[in-house]
């Protein structure tokens, strides 16, 4: 009974001393010393990579593919009836403002012109007369105001003669060039029927469809360039800017004028146009920076003086596989160029700044 007490204190014994050996070897530092009073754990501030970047000049020509157009084109077509008595001028002829194409028979239309002219004058003199008296008090006034009115009829009857013997001579209503034919001589033409179509080829346009992403950057009178498949290159002026897009693609008609004194420059060609844009300030980068914020929009972060991040969206002005131009940052600026991806706005981090010439 006795061996038992003995063993029972003994075990009590061995487990009080493990126990308070846990107690102090808890409460001392590594090593069995005890922690300096005073001492915090601390959290480790990221580290992000760097590069300082500055804005550089930069003009970003715009490239479409464009079709050559006569600046103007219009059908001639007849204004009086009659057959083709005489042809001038055939299709591809070049032609100028004025100059008589065709005729149209004659027929009644000189002889209607010496009876109006006739009639006009007796109605003059009739009129001259009725003047006369009425001022001597010999006439009265409704006379004189019958002698009027059959004068101004007179004059409108000699009027429509001569206009109806002009309309015979079919003329060119500007310099240009005769793009179709569609009478010979014999054929009978009535009133509206088509008989040329001519093109003014001097200035030639080239007409191109630009994105709206890039219309904001177009102004009347910028330079552009066209190189033909051919080789050769034209110089023009930006000349049209469409004000509403096509609905179905979204672009906007843009036209460009450039001298044609020769012709050379066929309708319908089509160039690869070069469309020179003013110069902004804008930064160089790698597509690997950007970044996405809460709401979707597209940036770059960047790091300001007090070493927290910050999110900067930014407008894209062209982009390739191995850089980009963007718009939207101060003129220096420190951009996070790897880590970005680890950090948030506002958060204080460690910059690395990066050697080298490259963009990372």
């Amino acid at each position: 009974m006795k061996s038992s007490k003995y063993i029972a204190v003994g075990i009590s014994v061995v487990v009080l001393v493990w126990i308070l050996s846990g107690i102090f070897s808890s409460g001392s530092g590594e090593n069995g010393k005890e922690p300096e009073v005073g001492t915090a754990s601390t959290t480790k501030v990221a580290e992000v990579r760097v590069r300082d970047i500055v804005a550089q000049s930069y003009a970003n020509d715009i490239v479409v593919t464009g079709r050559t157009k006569a600046s103007r084109s219009v059908e001639i077509k007849a204004k009086t009836r009659g057959q083709i008595q005489v042809l001038m001028k055939e299709k591809g002829t070049r032609v100028d403002e004025h100059e008589v194409l065709a005729r149209i028979e004659l027929s009644d239309r000189e002889a209607k012109v010496i009876e109006a002219k006739q009639r006009f004058a007796q109605r003059q003199i009739e009129y001259d007369a009725a003047m006369s008296l009425e001022n001597e008090g010999f006439n009265s006034k409704v006379t004189l105001t019958r002698s009027l009115a059959d004068l101004e009829t007179a004059r409108a009857l000699l009027t429509k003669a001569v206009i109806e013997h002009e309309n015979t001579k079919i003329k060119v209503p500007f310099n240009g060039l005769i793009y179709d034919q569609m009478i010979e001589v014999g054929d009978y033409v009535s009133v509206g029927d088509t008989m040329f179509t001519i093109v003014d080829m001097d200035p030639i346009e080239l007409v191109v469809f630009v994105s709206e992403r890039n219309i904001s950057s177009i102004r009347l009178g910028h330079d552009a360039s066209a190189e033909f498949y051919n080789g050769d290159t034209i110089m023009g002026k930006v000349s049209y800017i469409a004000p509403v897009a096509y609905q179905a693609t979204r672009t906007f008609r843009v036209e460009i004028s450039t001298p044609n004194p020769d012709y050379s420059i066929k309708d319908g060609l089509t160039a690869k146009v070069r469309i020179s844009v003013e110069e902004k300030k804008a930064h160089k980068i790698s597509p690997s920076v950007l970044s996405l914020n809460d709401i979707g929009q597209i940036g770059v972060k960047i790091v300001d003086a007090q070493n927290k991040v910050q999110f900067v969206p930014i407008t894209i002005l062209s982009d390739t596989s191995d850089y980009m131009w963007i718009l939207g940052l101060p003129d220096n600026v420190k951009l996070i160029t790897v880590g970005q991806d680890f950090v948030s706005h506002g958060q204080t981090v460690q910059p690395v700044a990066t050697d080298g010439d490259g963009l990372l």
